[in-house]
């Protein structure tokens, strides 16, 4: 039987998991101006809750981004064909993921509201968190085996595809050629 302080915990760690995925959701649908008390209420929690498990809304928009952050890692870790023996097969998984129009890991790290926060946060703790994200993925795919600048063209032009999902700019069949001729160049020569 589990221990009165081990349930504690879970259950700690279940609100904060619920505040988080809320936040995201609500963030994500309703953009940057949504009020914690919105957020407390799609979580099912008080405001004061919601303040007790992170105390400022700079510490809330941490949390989610490093939830968005984990959740685009692995899926495109998912779609990483493991029987692809040879360079490159992490930035495949990145171009099969990023240009997966029914992916929601991907299309709420590319909704305008997740870039905006990206983009326009000056807070440390958040641009520090950033930094070490954008280093884990240098790391990965500088480890991945193909030539980097052409690994950095490639992931770009798959961010630019993921970017235009469900935009007049990009058609279905758009979509599929840009993902084929994409998934080509990231092959060894």
């Amino acid at each position: 039987m589990p221990s009165t302080e081990t349930a504690a915990t879970r259950d700690k760690e279940r609100t904060r998991k619920s505040i988080v995925e809320a936040a995201s959701q609500t963030l994500f649908t309703h953009g940057g101006g949504v009020s914690l008390a919105d957020i407390a209420a799609a979580a099912g929690v008080s405001k004061g809750a919601l303040t007790h498990h992170f105390a400022s809304r700079n510490a809330l928009e941490e949390a989610i981004l490093a939830d968005v952050s984990q959740k685009l890692w692995d899926a495109v870790h998912a779609r990483v064909d493991l029987s692809e023996n040879r360079p490159g097969k992490l930035l495949r998984g990145y171009v099969r993921a990023l240009t997966d129009a029914d992916n929601p890991a991907v299309r709420q790290v590319f909704a305008p509201t997740s870039l905006l926060l990206i983009i326009g946060s000056t807070e440390p703790a958040i641009q520090g968190f950033l930094r070490a994200d954008a280093q884990r993925w240098r790391e990965a795919f500088d480890a991945d085996g193909l030539d980097p600048a052409t690994s950095l063209t490639i992931r770009y032009a798959a961010e630019g595809l993921a970017g235009s999902i469900g935009t007049p700019y990009l058609t279905a069949s758009e979509l599929r050629t840009s993902r084929a001729r994409l998934l080509e160049l990231a092959e060894p020569e």
